[in-house]
């Protein structure tokens, strides 16, 4: 049996973002030139010391900067020859290569200096990826089959699970892959309360089970699109799911209201607050949305253009972190776990 998140009806009376995270969080504002400028950020990969960036927007999508935030360098550019792509829209690290998913089905790999070694074709044309451990990986179907498909290392024998449903099930959905520390890949799964986790032989079991009790929203591949809207305004719509060894992160919508929650895996202490009353008295600027999550941290993305020009209130750390920022700059990573 997975195990049980019961969301509480009632929300927390604490509303401080600098009560809820660790001291250990950092800020690492992105360094801002002509060849590492953001357009927006699709996923951020944290391995040794080195913050890798996937902007696919941008004509350098893949950027590498040092925990500082200073740009090291682009891997890759867009085109037709060896080492290009066209269409980057995931990527992962695997030891000493960078591999990158250029859409329908191409796998490109690069050192962690930006040399390119070689090229695979996956057999799948999906728009997620991740390594499942050593075994295999996993992606996510860009068709209209089945969701999930993994497949082993070799890209040589694979399994489909999820079979489409309609648009509103199917579509695309807020990071449906994520990695955790032990190399392990969860999956969710829109209009799903089951967050899944693959195994080594490539199959997704189920992880744990959201439970918003009267609230919870029950699919049924009979009803029409049009009834399946309307009843989603009613009830709790998962819309963002991430974990790491301590703490799990959930972001739904209830009656079209946004809200944050947060759990604690040891004691299962869990806090609840409307996502809009959430205070960000850390940047002092919109409430914060963990995006990402990356070797073990939760990771948030700020604009720059929403800081205050007095910071004299800030934090010390953050004061000292953004003290050179100004708007317009790319934006600021904000690494962190929780205390709660």
């Amino acid at each position: 049996m997975p195990d049980s998140w019961k969301i509480p009806s009632l929300e927390n009376s604490e509303k401080k973002l600098s009560t809820l995270i660790d001291d250990n969080y950092f800020l690492v504002p992105l360094e801002t030139n002509d060849s590492s400028l953001i357009v927006k950020i699709e996923k951020v990969v944290l391995e040794n010391d080195r913050i890798f960036v996937l902007d696919p927007l941008s004509p350098q999508p893949v950027k590498v900067f040092d925990a500082t935030g200073k740009h090291l360098r682009n891997i890759g550019k867009k085109g037709g020859g060896p080492g290009e792509y066209n269409n980057p829209i995931d990527l992962f690290i695997d030891g000493i290569y960078v591999y990158l998913y250029d859409n329908p089905e191409n796998l490109l790999r690069f050192d962690l200096e930006g040399n390119f070694v070689d090229a695979k074709k996956t057999g799948v044309a999906g728009f997620r990826i991740e390594k499942n451990k050593d075994k295999g990986y996993v992606f996510i179907n860009g068709g209209t089959e089945s969701n999930l498909v993994t497949t082993d290392k070799d890209f040589s024998s694979s399994k489909s699970f999820f079979p489409y449903q309609n648009r509103i099930v199917d579509q695309l959905i807020l990071s449906p892959l994520s990695k955790r520390i032990d190399g392990s890949v969860i999956y969710r799964r829109y209009l799903n309360d089951t967050i899944f986790v693959i195994d080594e032989m490539g199959t997704p079991n189920p992880h744990l089970f959201i439970d918003h009790g009267e609230k919870a929203f029950k699919t049924d591949a009979t009803i029409s699109q049009d009834l399946l809207e309307e009843r989603m305004v009613e009830y709790s719509v998962n819309q963002l799911f991430l974990e790491n060894s301590d703490h799990q992160i959930l972001y739904f919508l209830q009656s079209m209201n946004p809200y944050f929650s947060l759990r604690n895996k040891k004691n299962q202490n869990t806090y609840l607050i409307n996502f809009m009353n959430l205070e960000n008295d850390v940047t002092f600027t919109n409430p914060l949305a963990f995006t990402f999550t990356t070797a073990d941290w939760f990771v948030a993305a700020i604009d720059p253009s929403q800081l205050a020009e007095d910071r004299t209130e800030f934090p010390e750390k953050a004061k000292a972190s953004i003290e050179k920022v100004s708007s317009g700059d790319n934006p600021i990573l904000m690494f962190c776990k929780f205390k709660f």
